[in-house]
């Protein structure tokens, strides 16, 4: 298989060009690459989702891996050089969509739990990981590599800066760790910022149990909408079936969580109370 691992003679052979609104900054380091792979620890037959091939840097080293890779582009230019790249490749399943409207479910009914290996594009990597908690029950695990600061949202704890909705649904739901930093220099063109290399696992049973997902959803929200107002005041936006606003402070109440305080500082555990004993609520 012809491969050239630096996209910078393809670009100019081919006319292309990585495109900056779409976050296309591609690994061109090859050490970087085995290391990704090496943290997914996948094993030979595994069905891995790549999300952003590019011009398949990744997509060769997982098939060395012996796995079977499906790989998702939606840049059209990129994936002709995937075609050409790949088309004597047996264990590489090219698919042009935008991952944003790809319908993850017929996947995952096809080849069963997802698991995901991918340099995702920065302009996406938030609403992506969006996606892989809201669909919990049909991905195993995502090894991802996102802006630095995306990441560290993702594992950080309550009263941080970077404690937010998304720290606090993710960690309701899997288990996140950043693995290891990866600087701009291993990219092509080299972003602004350091990319840092997550693992997230959606473990059955989840961490916590929870019993509405769309209420705690609804909940932490609503609570992080405005990240300098206390809970009384953030909640005050909050709509549930059949639930007053004083009723959620009574709801409050009976958990032990003081309004008072703000949003960042309450952890998965309490949100997740909060959220079950709401839902009892509007059942009642």
């Amino acid at each position: 298989m012809k491969f050239d691992t630096h996209p910078k003679a393809t670009f100019r052979a081919k006319g292309l060009a990585p495109k900056k609104w779409m976050g296309q900054n591609l690994l061109v380091e090859p050490s970087y690459l085995g290391m990704i792979v090496d943290a997914a620890r996948i094993s030979e037959g595994d069905h891995i989702v790549e999300i952003g091939a590019g011009l398949g840097a990744l997509t060769r080293e997982l098939v060395r891996r012996n796995v079977i890779v499906w790989a998702i582009e939606v840049d059209a230019g990129f994936f002709r050089e995937l075609e050409a790249t790949f088309i004597n490749e047996p264990n590489v399943r090219l698919i042009h969509k935008d991952v944003l409207k790809f319908d993850f479910r017929s996947m995952a009914a096809d080849i069963g739990k997802l698991k995901v290996v991918a340099n995702l594009p920065y302009s996406l990597s938030s609403r992506l990981v969006f996606t892989f908690q809201e669909n919990r029950d049909i991905f195993d695990f995502a090894v991802v590599m996102l802006q630095k600061e995306v990441a560290e949202r993702l594992v950080a704890g309550p009263g941080s800066r970077d404690y937010g909705a998304l720290t606090v649904l993710l960690a309701a739901t899997a288990k996140a760790q950043a693995l290891f930093d990866i600087p701009p220099s291993a990219f092509y063109p080299k972003p602004e910022v350091v990319s840092t290399l997550i693992r997230i696992v959606f473990p059955d049973p989840a961490p916590y149990n929870v019993t509405d997902h769309k209420t705690l959803t609804k909940l932490v929200k609503a609570g992080f909408s405005s990240r300098r107002k206390t809970l009384r005041n953030a909640l005050k936006s909050l709509i549930l079936p059949g639930l007053s606003f004083d009723q959620i402070e009574n709801v409050a109440g009976l958990t032990g969580i003081d309004l008072g305080r703000r949003a960042e500082t309450l952890s998965p555990e309490e949100f997740v109370l909060f959220s079950n004993t709401l839902s009892r609520s509007t059942q009642m």
